[in-house]
């Protein structure tokens, strides 16, 4: 995929993803950075990470719907960022998934 291009990630209702490590490209030569939309497909979760490579490092997944991280920051290093989405209806339940930002 090209570069300012909006990875689509799914969450299942027990917090399974269809993609563990998501591959994203920073911002080059004027064209925006890529971003990814978080989709639920049951009830809403949250997403954390502990150093983010999006201008937020917490995101609010409303049941059945999406959000979007904005475009991958231009200061982001070029690194594997670790996430934590967790349900809303069930604390317990979470995921650890990566985004890799590539060159």
């Amino acid at each position: 995929m090209r570069p300012g291009a909006t990875r689509a990630v799914h969450i299942f209702d027990e917090c399974d993803v269809d993609y563990e490590v998501v591959n994203v490209w920073k911002p080059k030569d004027g064209q925006a950075g890529d971003q990814i939309e978080w989709h639920s497909t049951g009830p809403a979760f949250t997403i954390d990470f502990d150093s983010s490579p999006f201008k937020s490092d917490h995101f609010e997944v409303p049941a059945g719907g999406c959000t979007s991280s904005g475009p991958v920051r231009d200061d982001a290093i070029y690194a594997r960022y670790h996430y934590t989405i967790r349900s809303k209806a069930n604390l317990a339940m979470s995921a650890d998934p990566d985004v890799d930002v590539r060159k």
